[in-house]
């Protein structure tokens, strides 16, 4: 017999979760939260009372149901999304940072628990958790610090590990004041400085460093042809920054930055491809990165570089993925990471006078596709990130005469959980289209493809196109015809543009590629499919454009232009006739969002809806019209703390007046659909947000490996 509390239906056939323990976990949350929730929120938890002591139980689905219906408590743990709020103040440059920090998209496929025990004494546990976690930083040799973007401002800071303080080195102001924001770093050998990358008032980056107590950020090296720099980390003597350079003719460079006066020396020049991790040796004599050896393929190999420029060789080649190396303080090994068992792995390699000592050999098994390493301690102990969030694609009923929701949202595949966005209807409604992570690369070309859903039976079919497309905000337009994906993407040699996609042969044809310091937003067919409207955001001139793109002429038009800070949203869609567009701008000096329509060939813009900081029109949530044109559904968000990253629907009538609420909030509620029969819609919703871990008593298993390989 079981107790049905709160109106759940008595049987399902799935494997229920048979303790407030397992419901805790599968909730992430402790058992104390569940209880709670359980009592004030209604969370669908089951009680047998056949025993002398009741137990409860409660079944993934009805969960997943009731968490994705929940408007969220005070308690829950959002995710860390720098460019939810900033975009207002951030305008074009948000773009340049989905490129950046999309590398660890992708679900983590085997997540480690709170504290793990490995063989031979080894530890890895949990160092670091919350919303606030950025994981583009590096730790302090001494193993005191941890650098890292603060993305309530973009200041870069630094966490204190001893005392769980967090502390801003720079002071550039709210969003609002400012659109600068630091990215990658790395610490001194001495843990006193923080060297990173700056995005700077003229919209380029430099590279700066700056004292962890009390000095002034300096600025080592600046110029304005150089679209962006990446530091790698500081040199062992502490005289040189190791760095990628990407140059406006799609080369890259690795370069050694002087400390001293900012002089540049080019270890080497690449073509479009590029490190995605670099380590200096202990003794500074040596360089090892990875690098994808095959131009049409995502695998990467890893190499040896000698600083002086004497010699380069292969450490590791094989036809598996080996990539983000770090060199091991005891100068003897590299650590890097590697899916030649089928799952991503730690791995270590001997290395001795600039030569491969023998194979690699397994670590740690099992580490998760979006593991990046952040480095080593003097003391041996190894730091790397996690992208722990989740976001799927959602589809609900919703009645438009009343507003109301007539069934709940709930995943539209349960293929690939915690990987899926970008959704959008075929015009017969017969399909769904989405991207997933699910490729052959962690990240970059090869990491998605596009799946194709029969609406129907529910039958999958996958595309993995010679593009690697966005994976958020939006990026996947059926055409007209239901012939082919118009795909927000970048091609093998990395350049950004819009792809059309042959939807059964997945053959792409390039119709608009952008050069460095220009990037493309968002993009949607004309209802007739002969021209494209989409938005252009360019670092250079500072402004962000609408534009309408011929297919058949090539020839484009500005239909309206801002500029920034400010600029213009990712929602830009077409009305059911083909005559209007919407779409959402940001005002830095009134801080404030607006939603907007105006004529699809051009002309005056009329204001819809304006909303004041602290409350926004959802930058990221997109826009989507009724079927009959009457009015627009759109996003709009209450706080701007990275603890509250809640997005509400709302509609509002095409022709002004007072919006109205709907029944729907989500974490990140964004890319919204409509199908053709008017009633159900598609978006993307989840969350974001990362996890810094240790592993420990690490090196002793490193040496007794390299002394086992020496008397070998």
């Amino acid at each position: 017999m079981t107790e049905n509390k709160n109106n759940i239906p008595t049987q399902i056939d799935e494997t229920p979760l048979e303790s407030w323990k397992e419901i805790a976990v599968y909730l992430k949350r402790d058992v104390r939260t569940v209880i709670r929730w359980e009592k004030k929120e209604g969370l669908p938890v089951r009680r047998h009372l056949h025993q002398a002591r009741s137990s409860v139980y409660a079944y993934p689905s009805e969960l997943e149901t009731w968490r994705a219906s929940r408007h969220p408590g005070f308690d829950q743990v959002p995710f860390a999304m720098p460019w939810r709020r900033p975009i207002p103040a951030l305008g074009l440059t948000a773009v340049l940072l989905l490129a950046l920090l999309s590398v660890a998209s992708g679900p983590i496929l085997t997540p480690p628990g709170a504290l793990a025990q490995e063989s031979g004494g080894m530890v890895a546990r949990q160092v670091w958790a919350g919303p606030r976690v950025d994981i583009l930083g590096a730790p302090s040799p001494d193993g005191r610090y941890l650098s890292y973007v603060d993305w309530e401002t973009g200041d870069q800071a630094v966490r204190d590990f001893a005392t769980g303080e967090n502390r801003r080195l720079t002071n550039k102001g709210t969003w609002f004041e400012s659109s600068e924001f630091a990215l990658f770093s790395t610490m001194s050998p001495d843990s006193q400085q923080v060297a990173y990358a700056w995005f700077n008032e003229d919209f380029f980056y430099d590279l700066r460093i700056v004292g962890l107590h009390g000095s002034e950020p300096r600025v080592l090296y600046s110029n304005k042809e150089l679209p962006y720099l990446q530091p790698a980390a500081w040199s062992p003597d502490g005289k040189h920054i190791l760095a990628n350079f990407f140059r406006k003719d799609r080369t890259n460079q690795i370069v050694m930055v002087s400390i001293a006066d900012g002089s540049v020396r080019v270890l080497k020049t690449l073509d479009w491809r590029y490190p995605q991790k670099m380590s200096f040796s202990p003794d500074g004599r040596y360089i090892v990165y990875d690098f994808p050896p095959k131009e049409d393929a995502p695998e990467r190999d890893i190499f040896l570089l000698a600083t002086d420029g004497s010699r380069e060789i292969p450490l590791v080649e094989h036809p598996a993925n080996d990539l983000v190396p770090v060199w091991a303080p005891d100068g003897k090994s590299i650590v890097f990471s590697s899916d030649r068992t089928g799952t991503m792995a730690s791995w270590v390699l001997h290395v001795t006078e600039g030569k491969p000592g023998g194979s690699p050999e397994l670590v740690k098994q099992d580490i998760g596709r979006r593991a990046l390493p952040l480095g080593f301690t003097q003391k041996g102990s190894f730091y790397y990130g996690l992208e722990t969030g989740m976001t799927d694609v959602y589809v609900a009923t919703l009645e438009l005469a009343t507003g109301k929701f007539l069934a709940p949202p709930r995943r539209a595949t349960q293929a690939f959980v915690g990987a899926n966005t970008s959704p959008d209807w075929s015009p017969d409604g017969k399909y769904l289209a989405y991207v997933s992570q699910r490729g052959r690369a962690p990240f970059g070309l090869g990491s998605h493809i596009i799946a194709i859903r029969s609406v129907e039976t529910g039958q999958e079919r996958e595309l993995s196109p010679k593009v690697n497309p966005q994976r958020h905000y939006g990026t996947l337009r059926w055409s007209p015809d239901g012939r082919s994906l118009l795909v927000l993407g970048r091609d093998k040699k990395g350049r950004q543009g819009l792809y059309q996609l042959d939807a059964d042969t997945g053959a792409v044809t390039p119709l608009v590629q952008v050069e460095p310091g220009v990037y493309i937003w968002h993009a949607v067919w004309s209802r007739d499919g002969r021209t494209i409207f989409y938005t252009r955001n360019d670092l250079g001139t500072k402004s962000s454009l609408i534009l309408v793109h011929d297919l058949a002429t090539g020839r484009e038009k500005e239909l309206y232009r801002a500029v920034v800070p400010g600029g213009i949203g990712r929602g830009l869609a077409v009305s059911p006739d083909g005559r209007q567009l919407a779409f959402i701008t940001g005002d830095q000096a009134t801080r404030s969002t607006a939603l907007k329509v105006m004529p699809a060939a051009g002309g005056e813009t009329r204001e819809l809806l304006r909303a004041q900081e602290p409350e926004a029109i959802a930058w990221n949530a997109g826009l989507a019209w009724t079927p009959d044109g009457r009015e627009v559904l759109f996003g709009r968000e209450r706080s701007t703390s990275l603890e509250d990253q809640t997005v509400e629907l709302w509609r509002i009538s095409a022709e002004g007046g007072e919006p109205e609420k709907l029944e729907l909030a989500m974490e990140n509620l964004h890319g919204l659909r409509f199908h053709p029969d008017g009633r159900r819609i598609v978006f993307t919703a989840g969350q974001r947000k990362a996890e810094v871990w240790v592993m420990e008593n690490f090196l002793p298993k490193l040496e007794t490996k390299a002394a086992r390989m020496e008397d070998e």
